[in-house]
């Protein structure tokens, strides 16, 4: 269950943590310019999660920010994410951002054709130059399984 393990790296994280109240942390994700080859160690704090895939937009890994997608790409692989807790107060960033939805879906044919429905599990607030509508007229969403698109 990814919600459940997105809870308890925040608890980890509070609990890490001199003073912090699980009820202050809220979570800051970051993508980053690694690949999943490029991962050594775990990170202090928080985790590395990889294999996350763009519908309906792609990603500058050179200027880290969603760009559009090239004609005929419909899907697009994202370079590792980094995701940690921190306090509410502290949570500020200097760049737009765009709260993108992540479904996790399994490949339908091991699961059967029901898996292939996707289930949300949350949204990371990730960094664009256009504004947030753009992406959600468009329904950019980040995916856990590509498809047949891909």
């Amino acid at each position: 269950n990814g919600q459940g393990f997105l809870t308890a790296m925040m608890q980890e994280v509070a609990r890490g943590k001199q003073g912090w109240a699980l009820d202050d942390v809220v979570m800051f994700a970051e993508v980053t310019k690694l690949e999943e080859g490029d991962v050594r160690e775990p990170p202090p704090d928080g985790i590395y999660v990889h294999g996350l895939f763009l519908e309906g937009a792609s990603w500058n890994k050179k200027e880290q920010h969603l760009i559009e997608a090239p004609p005929k790409v419909l899907v697009a692989h994202l370079p590792v994410m980094y995701i940690t807790g921190v306090i509410k107060s502290a949570k500020k960033v200097e760049y737009m951002t765009y709260e993108c939805p992540v479904y996790f879906r399994f490949d339908p044919r091991k699961r059967g054709m029901t898996a292939a429905q996707p289930n949300f599990m949350f949204s990371p607030e990730i960094r664009t130059i256009d504004p947030p509508s753009k992406w959600i007229l468009r329904g950019v969403a980040l995916l856990t399984y590509q498809g047949d698109a891909g």
